[in-house]
């Protein structure tokens, strides 16, 4: 049997029942193809983000990790309709989570597309998606999505995944023997997204063996003419975000050359195969 929920906001919120008997959400027919989610990594219309072994993860909420008994769930009152986070269709072993926003409660008057329209007055309607934010299936244990941040006031702790450099970890990334910092630009200075990259570099480098880590400067350096490379010192001059862009790109490799045409690019976003 098909259940819709709505989770309320707050400290005390609960599940409540909305719907029953009523099949919200299609199952998507392209989950076939998960990708490990990488917060550089672009999704084609097709493709979903996909997280195994959820229910082991911190940030998965115990209402997944329960057996779903539809009488443990009161209605929901009419005056808590206002007050719902987000919405859980339940549907055959199979959860489908939509986030809420204010912009999808609409309180005007409004009336049906139908042989018999009838006006209607201060009833507020919730819009449904056409897909929702996430989904969780049971059986395998795995969550699929589409953009991270839709999901995390669904569940707490998950931005874990698109984290940035710390302000320290910023500044020991720059103070690198293979960095040389502009006296006007610092740790200060550098802006999220490339927080996120810093924090993806890191680890990136630490897979790296020393002659591994020279190989790619010198990738840098045929994709980067532009970055100023001091030779004695064996280090690049950053005193830009657009410089240290450059530079972490360069570390992910994200550079390449066509083999038509001879032509230099970069990836929008990578992912290996």
């Amino acid at each position: 049997m098909n259940h819709l929920l709505a989770k309320t906001k707050g400290r005390t919120g609960d599940f409540f029942k909305v719907i029953s008997n009523e099949e919200i959400f299609a199952l998507p027919d392209d989950l076939d193809n998960p990708i490990e989610y990488n917060s550089d990594y672009k999704l084609e219309d097709d493709e979903w983000f996909a997280i195994e072994a959820f229910s082991e993860k911190e940030y998965c909420i115990d209402f997944l990790t329960h057996r779903f008994i539809s009488t443990d769930y009161n209605q929901l009152p009419v005056t808590a309709y206002n007050n719902i986070n987000y919405l859980c269709a339940y549907q055959t072993g199979i959860y489908y989570f939509q986030k809420l926003t204010s912009s999808q409660v609409i309180q005007k008057k409004y009336f049906s597309c139908s042989i018999a329209p009838t006006l209607v007055v201060n009833e507020p309607i919730i819009v449904i998606n056409n897909y929702p934010d996430a989904i969780y299936i049971k059986t395998e244990d795995i969550l699929y999505f589409k953009r991270l941040t839709s999901l995390t006031t669904i569940f707490n702790g998950i931005d874990e995944l698109y984290k940035e450099a710390t302000q320290e970890e910023t500044e020991a990334f720059l103070l690198s023997d293979f960095i040389s910092l502009d006296i006007n630009y610092s740790a200060e200075s550098v802006k999220k997204a490339n927080r996120k990259r810093i924090a993806m570099a890191m680890e990136t480098l630490q897979r790296f063996t020393p002659i591994e880590k020279s190989e790619i400067f010198i990738y840098i350096r045929e994709y980067c003419e532009d970055l100023n490379f001091d030779e004695n010192d064996e280090n690049f001059t950053i005193s830009t975000e657009d410089e240290l862009k450059k530079l972490l790109f360069g570390i992910e490799q994200r550079y390449y050359t066509t083999r038509q045409g001879n032509e230099r690019r970069l990836a929008n976003s990578v992912t290996t195969i």
